[in-house]
């Protein structure tokens, strides 16, 4: 969470130091967007709900991987808009790792107790499960910190949806370049 807000930062501070427009940018078009907006609430509530422990590797499993269909879907109905091929890139990245390992393997929680620093293995959920030895591809699972928040982890997948997130903030809030859908106009000016 801490990663996606410091994402949402950068991207404000690149639209201001490049002289963007947030007006230009919060007229964006995106289409289909009622498809993210499921995809991101199906992940709320596996994460949040407490999924039988039974059922997290088959049938948690799939409703995590359906919410990943949904959210292929948007990006490829905005595949045109800038910063959404880096965006479908970063999802792919996390969609392979979770697929092969039947969740996202995660690092441990670190808990400070009399001045020493203990790891506590984080509680599996559908989405998330402890790292292990066996891991399919571990160095693209949540094994990324950012100094200062030792239990927030998060991989090169989300790096890259964070690229992608400056760059559609960036390019959108400027006038639109020839192919780029940002804006109504754009689309009028491109049929």
């Amino acid at each position: 969470m801490v990663f996606f807000v410091v994402t949402i930062a950068i991207a404000a501070i690149v639209v201001v130091a490049t002289k963007g427009s947030f007006r230009r940018l919060g007229r964006i078009q995106l289409h289909a967007l009622w498809l993210l907006l499921v995809a991101l609430a199906i992940q709320v509530v596996l994460e949040f709900v407490d999924f039988p422990k039974s059922r997290i590797d088959d049938v948690g499993l799939a409703i995590l991987l359906a919410s990943y269909v949904l959210i292929f879907a948007f990006c490829y109905l905005n595949r045109r808009t800038s910063g959404m091929p880096i965006i479908a890139a970063g999802v792919a990245l996390n969609v392979l790792v979770i697929a092969l390992n039947g969740g996202m393997p995660t690092k441990d929680d670190v808990k400070e107790r009399n001045g020493h620093e203990i790891r506590v293995p984080i509680e599996r959920t559908v989405k998330h499960k402890p790292r292990t030895g066996d891991d399919v591809l571990p160095f693209l699972s949540d094994v990324i910190t950012l100094p200062g928040f030792p239990n927030q982890q998060f991989s090169v997948g989300d790096i890259v949806i964070g690229v992608g997130v400056v760059d559609l903030c960036f390019e959108a809030s400027r006038r639109p370049r020839r192919g780029r859908r940002y804006l109504p106009e754009a689309d009028s000016a491109t049929t």
